[in-house]
């Protein structure tokens, strides 16, 4: 990630899990409790991205990232 210029919104790269759009939302919905917005809502370029908004308390952003780190330790 590079460091934002006035904006709270991250764009992550799952590409490399091989997961179709609908995979990807679902495992991150279902493993990792987060409801991000899909890339591709955004065209088909945002295909196996996900969008971040980290326009919240550090916290809850910590608690997040707790949850998508033990989403992926299976893996």
């Amino acid at each position: 990630m590079t460091k934002p210029e006035g904006t709270y919104l991250a764009w992550l790269d799952f590409r490399s899990l091989g997961m179709t759009d609908q995979q990807l939302d679902s495992f991150l919905l279902d493993k990792a409790g987060l409801w991000l917005n899909p890339g591709n809502m955004f065209g088909a370029g945002g295909s196996g991205f996900q969008r971040l908004n980290f326009a919240c308390p550090r916290s809850t952003l910590e608690k997040a990232m707790s949850q998508l780190s033990d989403a992926f330790a299976p893996l």
